[in-house]
């Protein structure tokens, strides 16, 4: 073992700073209600089951474009 190993049973649970709720149980995510026209939600938001607190935001829909390289030379005479 190395000393970045560590062993299941001594790794801390999560544990909500709101209500104190323990365990990756109570750690959920939810999508957005807003879609995209494509049906998609726009983000997730990641919160505790019990009290509702707010760990973070992610986005999950993100806009893509096709990028066509340009290689523009000068002219020469």
């Amino acid at each position: 073992m190395s000393g970045t190993d560590v062993p299941p049973e001594q790794i801390a649970e999560p544990k909500c700073p709101d209500c104190g709720a323990r365990g990756m149980d109570n750690i959920v995510s939810r999508e957005s209600r807003e879609k995209s026209r494509t049906k998609q939600p726009w983000y997730l938001v990641v919160h505790c089951s019990a009290c509702g607190h707010v760990y973070d935001v992610f986005a999950k829909h993100v806009f893509s474009q096709p990028v066509t390289p340009r290689l523009v030379l000068p002219k020469t005479d």
